[in-house]
């Protein structure tokens, strides 16, 4: 493993671009791990159970990682016990440096790793207080081990990547936080998830839903009854496992309330599965409170149809179910002026009948 270090320079350069658009993180790690000398690249972090797993990784990477997972290898993994103390205390840590030559021959560990052309590694520690990350730069059988002068390159790679990482979910967090905000403004309650499933952000609306038996604590919801928890933890895993947004990635569930109709939970999957390591929140949930009345503003109603103010008057109370005959008794309306109304609101509205003005009006939530 030689590192170029003018390839290095320019590698790192990708990783710009890459906060700003995360579908450029895979390229940008694959261009890193070119200019390092490495055979392939892996961001891995444990899932709380002892076990390891790889949340983004070059392509020539792939059989290795298959067999890795066939073989259980994620919960014995013996180079994650051995080199995650000296990587944690130093940042990067030269796998040459922490096992022996005995090792590398015996342990059954490096014998997978030989079958898929792998030799030694380096480690590089990118964790947070919100995550436990490492790179991993796998070498070739065929590679020298990398120096020890060339450890100041990776020391170089990890420092970026560090402020990357951190600048990357600044700014996918704001981007979160406009599109909650913009759900509160349509009266929609919305709950964002990040790709262990844990809440990252509630917009008000959602956790005035959420009290009683519906409440969300420690960046979990807690349901009372069992079956629906079950429900709801399966249908968010479903859309966290999806690899992309697609209209696959709409999963739903009811959450009941006492003395309420339930609320139905619709989770929706956004960006990629390969740039989750990177993003502040990967998934969200979207309320709906069938007990709810929408309320339309008359001054929507007044912008979007270019409704006079009477049209508007007229518009709610037809849309509620009252008839041409009842709004002229109960408002004191000539039944032909409401009648006439009620033609022009059809007319700008798009609308014919009663029940598709009550139906346009209905999706209608700012």
């Amino acid at each position: 493993m030689r590192v170029n270090a003018e390839l290095l320079s320019e590698a790192l350069e990708q990783v710009q671009a890459a906060i700003f658009e995360p579908s450029l993180w895979l390229p940008a790690i694959e261009a890193i791990s070119r200019a390092s000398g490495a055979l392939g690249a892996t961001i891995a972090e444990p899932n709380g159970r002892g076990v390891f797993g790889a949340t983004l990784s070059t392509e020539n990477l792939e059989d290795f990682l298959e067999g890795y997972v066939r073989e259980e290898w994620g919960s014995r993994d013996f180079r994650a016990q051995q080199l995650l103390p000296p990587v944690r205390r130093a940042g990067v840590v030269l796998e040459t440096d922490i096992i022996s030559k005995e090792q590398f021959e015996r342990h059954d560990y490096y014998k997978l790793m030989r079958k898929h052309g792998i030799a030694d590694c380096v480690l590089l520690d990118l964790s947070s207080a919100k995550d436990e990350l490492y790179l991993v730069f796998q070498n070739s059988l065929a590679e020298a081990p990398p120096r020890a002068e060339e450890a100041v390159h990776f020391h170089a790679i990890r420092t970026r990547l560090i402020a990357a990482l951190q600048l990357a979910q600044h700014v996918d967090a704001s981007k979160v936080m406009g599109m909650a905000a913009a759900f509160e403004t349509s009266r929609i309650g919305c709950i964002f998830f990040d790709r262990k499933g844990f809440i990252t952000l509630a917009n008000p609306k959602a956790k005035a839903l959420f009290t009683g038996d519906l409440r969300i604590s420690r960046g979990e919801l807690r349901v009372s009854s069992a079956i629906e928890t079950a429900h709801f933890n399966r249908a968010l895993k479903t859309v966290l496992q999806a690899k992309r947004a697609t209209t696959d990635t709409v999963s739903a569930v009811r959450l009941s309330r006492p003395g309420k109709r339930p609320l139905i939970v619709r989770f929706e999957r956004f960006g990629t599965q390969l740039a989750d390591v990177f993003s502040h929140s990967c998934a969200m949930a979207l309320i709906e409170d069938p007990d709810e009345e929408i309320r339309l503003k008359p001054e929507t109603l007044m912008a979007l149809f270019d409704l006079t103010p009477a049209e508007t008057r007229i518009s709610l109370l037809v849309a509620s179910g009252m008839s041409a005959v009842d709004i002229a008794g109960q408002h004191g309306i000539g039944y032909e002026t409401v009648r006439s109304h009620i033609r022009s609101i059809f007319q700008k509205t798009g609308t014919g009948r009663q029940s598709e003005l009550s139906a346009l009006f209905g999706k209608i939530r700012l």
